[in-house]
């Protein structure tokens, strides 16, 4: 018994550290490790949980490997987040509330809108999948400036002094050919906020999604050139998101359904030298995304240089396979 839980508890600790060094290594890159990238990841915790009194009444020394393997599974590999860096001090600036959703077609957010609105006390919210009901709603709101492109929806407290849609059909086309299974319906849009302090540059996306191709493989069919091309696809549309983020000329915000956890090179070589909020000041898990224990944190809100992430939680469920992302963010002052 003492040597079967001795190698147990040393392979548990050796396969969540190979399990963490895939996903940031080779998670989108390799499609093996693509797939460990979006699966539940969550539930590499449990085997400590069935480990822990086995050991306590066999042998106790191996309560550090096991807690070795817990913390690995929870951190790096499941993504657990505690806000040590909240406790830094903050410049002086201006303050905002910003609120990123993917309301799912949004029928029930229509009919709450005003309320919910007032619950997240928010400035700026960046909604995605948004549709008609929603919209019609959004443009009857008092004291909100909104504008909507697609299945993007954006609404400010603050002028909408400028914006800018991406140019889609090159995706368009990938969608309309003979490849459309591998999908290319990436929506950008960035707009120029005129904050109190000045004006800023706010992008609210929705890239494509990993199912179109993790489908094709785990359904059985295991349809290997479907999931590259998925990935590939994926890789060159978040290339072109940051481009046209960074044609914005001010301090610069981006938030939205990423489709794309942290992990993913897709996301570290696109996004990584910005902060992501949650990363940096959540607690927890943060997942964003409900699909059984399939969970995920796929929708970010990332900050460019002068902005300081103070606050970043996840939503009551509103209606969406997806929870509300609410950041409290800081800008600090421009040097002139």
């Amino acid at each position: 018994m003492r040597l079967w839980l001795t190698r147990i508890s040393w392979a548990y600790l050796a396969s969540v550290s190979v399990y963490g060094l895939l996903i940031w290594g080779l998670g989108d890159r390799w499609w093996p490790a693509t797939i460990l990238l979006y699966l539940g990841r969550w539930v590499l915790l449990l085997p400590a949980i069935a480990l822990v009194p086995a050991t306590i009444a066999v042998r106790r020394m191996l309560l550090l490997p096991i807690a070795l393997a817990a913390c690995v599974a929870a951190i790096p590999v499941a993504g657990f987040r505690i806000p040590v860096l909240a406790l830094i001090p903050r410049p002086a600036g201006t303050h905002i509330r910003l609120v990123t959703f993917n309301v799912d077609g949004g029928a029930f957010l229509a009919d709450h809108l005003p309320v919910l609105l007032e619950e997240w006390k928010a400035d700026i919210v960046t909604m995605q999948e948004c549709g008609e009901d929603l919209s019609a709603a959004a443009a009857k709101l008092a004291d909100w400036h909104v504008h909507t492109v697609r299945q993007l929806c954006f609404l400010s407290r603050f002028p909408i002094a400028a914006t800018a849609v991406m140019d889609r059909s090159v995706l368009e086309r990938v969608n309309e050919s003979e490849t459309a299974g591998i999908g290319g319906s990436g929506d950008v849009a960035r707009y120029t906020v005129q904050l109190p302090s000045g004006p800023v540059s706010i992008t609210n996306l929705h890239l494509e999604t990993p199912r179109k191709g993790l489908e094709s493989i785990l359904d059985g069919a295991f349809n290997l050139e479907r999931l590259k091309g998925n990935t590939e696809l994926r890789a060159i549309e978040s290339r072109l998101a940051r481009r046209w983020v960074d044609a914005g000329t001010a301090p610069t915000l981006v938030a939205g359904d990423f489709n794309t956890p942290v992990e993913s090179t897709i996301f570290q070589d696109s996004w990584g030298d910005l902060t992501d909020a949650f990363s940096r000041v959540g607690f927890g898990f943060g997942l964003t995304k409900q699909n059984g224990w399939i969970s995920a944190r796929i929708d970010h809100v990332l900050a460019g240089s002068g902005w300081y992430a103070e606050r970043a939680t996840v939503g009551k469920s509103v209606g969406s396979d997806h929870l509300p992302l609410v950041v409290d963010l800081t800008l600090a002052p421009q040097k002139p």
